[in-house]
């Protein structure tokens, strides 16, 4: 019988989700004087996050979807070491099994593994000031890694397209009766026409960051003291954006990479110099419209867009060197306000901004008001500052399908010499293979994460405030937020306390508990204290009973949490052969591929959704 989430509820034990380790000058924010209510400092190394070993974050064990990912998100590549969490990318051939409602199996493999960390459905926030502190990875003058932090409303899972459906990025509760507001509500799944709140899931991207070379460079453009004036921005780059549907109608939107004209845009994104990027002398740290992102599509017949409100800005090389604060706060229904490493605000919408866009006034999308939680992760994709080529180069023209006719490399695995035939297009690609060699890959470092609060201002910590609830819904519809669904039937598993393999009782320690024991070999977890080697704090829905010491029987029965990939860790899971479900969690194996179902991975990468 399938565990449901309310059952899950039902058991939890709750306590605080800061971390003990956060400086007492930490715990409360020095500008805002808001409250600390979350921290992670990732103090205790060899923490796992695969699913069902933390009660804050899950890894995912599943393709890359979105962006014609190249990589396979491995549980395995997300740990923790020297105080600091690790995204570990490489090149590392991944070899996974899907299969389909009958039992079928389909055989994929990607050169590339990364991995991609969130607090869905264990930790949800609504409004504060969000603060991280990171060590972006690689170089930053050549592409090719997409390292980003950002939010989603919990009813939408990242890469579970089908959990996307009519709720990404929704962030609309209006009821109107212009023709926009009536198609928009005909596209929101849950639309405040019904009877209710108008629901969704809303993104707001912290960060994006583009790495490499190239200048972006535009004449003439319009600033809004009536000035017209060259504007250019170099990289290393980051955007910042806020994703919201319903998006300005068919007839009247900008189309990208075009810039906008007057009426098709939101009038203070466009011209240069609007409120949202600080005035017309916020030139010390270049930023600009990023205009080769409006929205998308999101429904064919009518036409139904979603805003891209993005904005680009050059940093410093330091952000790719050593820790940087990245600092954004959220007022649901009133504004956003992005800042850079040095504290300068980058960015801001407000309601007004939005209100302001051109079309009915009864279908503008609100600030994000649903409660969001918090993703880490790191790409690899050929969309994302990766160099293109010249197809009528004489390289290109006597390697016939090396360079496409719109200029991208349609080869892309850095390991293979012929993808590298051409060296005036792929000096760039053998050089980040180099940065991703399995036994030494390039990691994006998070030395702490933390949310600050004022509950006056009607901010909460949970995944199901009062008329927003996510939690039920989730629950009755597990399949659409669960990657295998014709194997596994949850889409999370409760995190399993104690059995981590140990040889002494500091394996079964961490710097917040010194209780921890090694018996026969696996850890048994003190009162308070789980996870596979106790280093996890029972928090949340997900810790289960955590009043007493673990069960003994357990011992023994999960492995220490990797460190640095050998390249063999995998997960796997196979279908029952009747018809109830077996639920199986991933385990560490040596077969060297990974085993999962739900959607298949060859149609897949052609849905492509930016930012999920």
């Amino acid at each position: 019988m399938r565990l449901t989430f309310l059952l899950c509820s039902s058991i939890a034990v709750r306590a605080s989700w800061i971390d003990e380790q956060t400086p007492t000058t930490a715990r409360t924010d020095p500008k805002t004087g808001y409250t600390l209510v979350f921290s992670d400092e990732f103090a205790d190394a060899g923490r796992s996050f695969t699913d069902g070993h933390d009660t804050k974050w899950t890894a995912e064990d599943r393709p890359g979807v979105t962006n014609a990912a190249l990589h396979y998100y491995n549980s395995s590549t997300v740990f923790t070491e020297d105080g600091k969490l690790m995204i570990a990318s490489k090149r590392d051939w991944a070899k996974w099994t899907e299969y389909d409602a009958q039992g079928n199996p389909y055989y994929f493999e990607r050169p590339y593994q990364s991995g991609l960390v969130s607090t869905w459905n264990k930790f949800c926030f609504t409004g504060g000031v969000i603060e991280l502190s990171m060590q972006l990875p690689g170089s930053p003058h050549r592409g090719g890694l997409w390292p980003a932090f950002w939010m989603l409303g919990n009813l939408a899972r990242p890469g579970y397209l089908t959990s996307t459906e009519g709720m990404w990025p929704w962030s609309y509760d209006t009821c109107g009766s212009s023709e926009e507001a009536v198609q928009a509500a005909g596209g929101q799944a849950f639309s405040a026409c019904q009877g209710g709140r108008g629901r969704g899931s809303p993104e707001i991207d912290i960060i994006e960051a583009q790495p490499g070379d190239y200048v972006l460079r535009y004449n003439n453009v319009a600033h809004v003291d009536g000035t017209r004036r060259d504007v250019q921005l170099g990289r290393p780059q980051i955007s910042s954006s806020l994703q919201v549907a319903p998006g300005i109608a068919d007839s009247l939107r900008a189309i990208s990479p075009a810039m906008p004209q007057d009426g098709n845009w939101y009038p203070d994104l466009f011209p240069f110099g609007g409120a949202a990027y600080g005035g017309l002398n916020a030139t010390e740290n270049p930023r600009m419209i990023n205009n080769y992102w409006y929205g998308q599509l999101i429904q064919d017949e009518p036409p139904l867009w979603q805003d891209g409100l993005s904005v680009t800005w050059q940093h410093s090389e330091r952000y790719y060197q050593q820790q940087t604060i990245i600092r954004t706060e959220w007022e649901p229904g009133q504004y956003i306000r992005w800042y850079n490493g040095e504290g300068e605000l980058m960015y801001e919408i407000t309601q007004e901004m939005l209100n302001a866009r051109p079309g009915a006034a009864d279908a503008v999308p609100q600030i994000p008001y649903e409660a969001m939680y918090l993703i880490l992760n790191t790409d690899i994709s050929p969309r994302w500052g990766w160099n293109g080529c010249d197809p009528q180069s004489p390289c290109s023209l006597a390697n016939p399908g090396f360079c496409s006719a719109d200029s991208q490399l349609t080869c892309t695995d850095c390991g293979n010499p012929n993808c590298l035939l051409c060296p005036e297009a792929t000096t760039w690609l053998a050089e980040l293979c180099r940065e991703l060699d399995a036994t030494n890959p390039v990691a994006f470092q998070i030395d702490y994460v933390r949310i600050y609060q004022n509950p006056s201002k009607g901010h909460s910590v949970t995944c199901d405030p009062p008329g927003l609830e996510t939690r039920e819904y989730i629950d009755a519809n597990w399949e659409k937020y669960t990657f295998n669904p014709f194997v596994n039937e949850l889409p999370l598993s409760m995190v399993q306390r104690g059995g981590g393999v140990c040889f002494e009782d500091s394996d079964c320690q961490g710097f917040q508990q010194t209780e921890g024991s090694c018996k026969n070999g696996g850890c048994v977890c003190p009162a308070g204290w789980t996870g596979p080697l106790c280093v996890s704090p029972c928090v949340g829905d997900f810790a289960g009973p955590c009043t007493a010491p673990s069960d003994a029987s357990l011992v023994g029965t999960v492995s220490p949490a990797p460190s640095m990939l050998s390249g063999d860790d995998s997960t796997t899971a196979t279908p029952s052969g009747d018809d109830t479900t077996t639920t199986l969690r991933p385990t560490l194996i040596d077969s060297g591929s990974f085993s999962g179902s739900g959607w298949i991975a060859d149609i897949l990468v052609f849905l492509v959704v930016v930012g999920l």
